[in-house]
């Protein structure tokens, strides 16, 4: 995500890193329904948005691929394509599948309603556990006023479990757009060093890549 720092992904990754960040900015987006469809659903969102950033991809192969043919400029696109519908957004999206309802649900859990009851009961069981740590001889606790801090512990542990699960969530993403970035520099890197894939011969004009068609679409005879 935008925290990695773009100056320590490839080009290509620091891609990866914002269309991420895109990803993160649209779940808000997310239909409660898509979410409890399932895995397909939440796929087949995240992939709209993917088909908005597009342009973006074709722009930075454009900027990057001046070393290459045409013909291995298109086919990096196409490859690059490819690696973000089969693996960038499904890996995104079992992420986004486990944290979204939690998180919405403030990482509660019960529903709603019984919110401050659950809250309640956390602060009861931090009651309860200060009693046990005062009473066992092998903790060196004496003062009652011990059980202050072990209930206010359990007043504040849903928010304490919403912290550590964004940011486990957030390390989650930083750990993908890492894997993702090693991936896409090997890419690039082969298509750099292949004799298939090599420049045209000194002398020859450098061709830009075209707007390319979309991979999906059927080609007609």
């Amino acid at each position: 995500m935008a925290a990695q720092g773009e100056a320590r992904l490839s080009p290509f990754g620091a891609f990866v890193d914002r269309l991420v960040q895109t990803f993160e900015d649209c779940r808000p987006g997310l239909s409660d329904h898509a979410v409890r469809q399932g895995e397909k659903a939440v796929e087949a969102y995240f992939l709209e948005v993917y088909e908005r950033e597009r342009a973006r991809l074709l722009e930075r192969v454009r900027e990057q691929s001046a070393h290459l043919s045409l013909p291995a400029a298109e086919a990096l696109y196409r490859e690059l394509d490819r690696l973000i519908r089969a693996v960038v957004v499904p890996a995104y999206v079992r992420l986004a599948e486990r944290i979204t309802p939690r998180e919405r649900n403030d990482f509660y859990l019960t529903r709603g309603p019984l919110h401050a009851l659950e809250r309640l009961a956390w602060g009861v069981a931090g009651i309860a556990l200060g009693l046990l740590a005062i009473k066992a001889s092998f903790i060196p606790l004496w003062s009652k006023e011990w059980v202050l801090p072990f209930m206010a512990l359990g007043l504040v542990f849903p928010n304490l479990r919403s912290y550590l699960a964004l940011r486990r969530f957030e390390r989650e993403l930083n750990r993908l757009v890492e894997r993702l970035d090693r991936e896409v520099a090997r890419i690039d890197v082969a298509y750099l060093m292949g004799p298939e894939h090599l420049a045209a011969e000194p002398g020859q004009p450098k061709v830009e890549v075209p707007p390319l068609p979309d991979p999906d679409r059927r080609r007609t005879h």
